[in-house]
């Protein structure tokens, strides 16, 4: 492992402004998402990353029992973390920002095993930033956020690659309700239903991103990208993306992609928690 390398990136992102444990000003305001009967399915979510959750009001909108919340353990139930329109003075906004996984921040990240892609797979990877978030449809709070990745590969293409990793099958996606259509999906999505990747970064609790930097493949980012307070805004994925114009017009990029995907069927799969399934509602 490139250790001392890395070290000096990790310097590098840190002088420069870009942590991931900072906060950040209200980044401009994502598309307009038309409230759908699939919301109801999905329940609330977020519009803009860096606000808190709002449920969106529409004819079939879901209606949240706060009543339900009061006692939520976000450690048990991480998913719940920006989960149902969150009370202003809930826990959640008070924490400190946590992540449900192991840390990889600022070393290289393991092989990325995907059983299928789903839609068309990136094509080149060198010089790129790769952004992948393991999710599951089963999960609200992951279904919420895909409207975001669409976000993100459409401003940033050129130099973030977008992956979500799905750990239900390809059929499950394709019946998946929520405020983003199947087959409105513009990033590129992947399956692996015996969840590789998001078990050697030890993940728990979903959605979980991690950002890839393109010299050594090493964790610039990593968390769940919707909690409040500590969200995944467009201006943290701004400055992520202006240390690496830096260190390209620097010559210290290589033409070459450190990061490796294989495609492989895996040896066991897993299975969604028992009673739960597309339609989960809170």
């Amino acid at each position: 492992m490139k250790v001392l390398k890395t070290f000096a990136l990790l310097t590098c992102l840190t002088v420069c402004g870009v942590s991931a444990f900072a906060d950040d000003k209200p980044a401009q305001e994502i598309a307009n998402i038309k409230t759908t009967e699939n919301q109801q399915e999905a329940g609330p979510y977020v519009t803009d990353p860096t606000k808190a959750p709002k449920v969106v009001k529409g004819e079939s909108a879901a209606e949240v029992d706060f009543n339900k919340l009061k006692n939520v353990d976000l450690k048990k139930e991480p998913w719940l973390v920006e989960s149902v329109g969150l009370t202003p003075g809930h826990p959640a906004f008070q924490r400190p920002r946590m992540i449900w996984a192991d840390s990889w921040m600022y070393a290289e990240a393991p092989e990325i095993e995907i059983e299928k892609w789903v839609t068309e797979p990136p094509k080149d990877l060198a010089g790129k930033f790769v952004l992948i978030e393991v999710w599951a449809t089963w999960c609200p709070p992951c279904r919420r956020s895909l409207p975001y990745l669409n976000f993100l590969h459409e401003k940033y293409g050129d130099n973030l690659v977008v992956i979500a990793i799905c750990e239900t099958d390809e059929e499950s996606i394709k019946t998946m309700k929520g405020p983003l259509k199947p087959d409105e999906i513009k990033f590129h999505l992947a399956v692996d239903t015996g969840r590789r990747f998001a078990n050697k970064l030890s993940v728990y609790g979903i959605p979980h991103t991690v950002i890839l930097e393109p010299q050594f493949g090493a964790v610039i980012w990593e968390g769940m990208p919707t909690q409040p307070g500590h969200e995944l805004s467009d201006e943290k994925v701004t400055k992520i993306l202006s240390i690496g114009k830096k260190l390209k017009e620097s010559g210290e990029v290589p033409k070459t992609s450190p990061l490796k995907i294989t495609v492989s069927k895996p040896e066991k799969t897993v299975q969604p928690p028992k009673g739960e399934g597309n339609s989960v509602q809170w």
